[in-house]
């Protein structure tokens, strides 16, 4: 006997769901939001970019640096005391150290008049930390802080440097004490470099 013809019976596909009107009015009603969240979080993102000034990136940079804590290891790496200076109203932008010779300790400012101050410190000399900065720096005008022996900085651009910006009418101070070279330059005022080396002074003396 012939069996019976074996059923090959397709299986049914589930029928895809069609949007609805009311599944669609709350997808649209989905994607709008996300849209005005999208356009609103852009918008909120490109106010605070142009309303941010040179300050306001400091002081959030302060709030990242914690000046006495990176001393403190740039000291036991470099043999010396780093100073950890951060007077009322300095802004705190950056601080490390680089133990390549000459081995230095850097920290950078922004001082109460918004510019950009920066403090390097080494165990060499005058001569030998020069270099680091940026520009051409002659010394003059031999003077004393509370018992320590200083010079005042007069700094000109590097035309080939591309941060000569930040050295465009700078001057700057540099002392030294506790058998450490100390170097203060910017375009701050000689008041500010003044008060930011007697607060390095008072750090490195402690």
């Amino acid at each position: 006997m012939r069996g019976m013809p074996e059923s090959h019976e397709r299986p049914q596909r589930k029928k895809r769901e069609l949007p609805t009107k009311k599944n669609t009015s709350v997808r649209n009603l989905v994607w709008a939001i996300g849209l005005n969240l999208i356009v609103v979080a852009i918008a909120a993102v490109v106010i605070v970019g142009l309303g941010r000034n040179d300050r306001d990136t400091a002081a959030t940079a302060r709030s990242m640096v914690n000046v006495s804590e990176s001393a403190a290891r740039a000291s036991e790496a470099l043999g010396f005391r780093a100073a950890d200076a951060e007077p009322g109203g300095w802004s705190v932008r950056e601080a490390k150290m680089s133990t390549t010779e000459p081995a230095f300790w850097e920290v950078r400012y922004t001082s109460p008049s918004g510019s950009l101050e920066t403090l390097l410190q080494s165990h060499a000399d005058y001569p030998a930390l020069a270099p680091r900065i940026r520009g051409k720096a002659a010394t003059s005008g031999y003077f004393e802080i509370e018992g320590t022996e200083c010079a005042n900085l007069e700094i000109q651009a590097n035309s080939n440097d591309n941060g000569a910006e930040n050295t465009k009418g700078a001057s700057g101070l540099v002392c030294s004490a506790r058998e450490t070279t100390l170097i203060i330059y910017g375009a701050g005022s000689e008041k500010e470099h003044a008060a930011l080396m007697k607060e390095t002074l008072d750090r490195v003396k402690k």
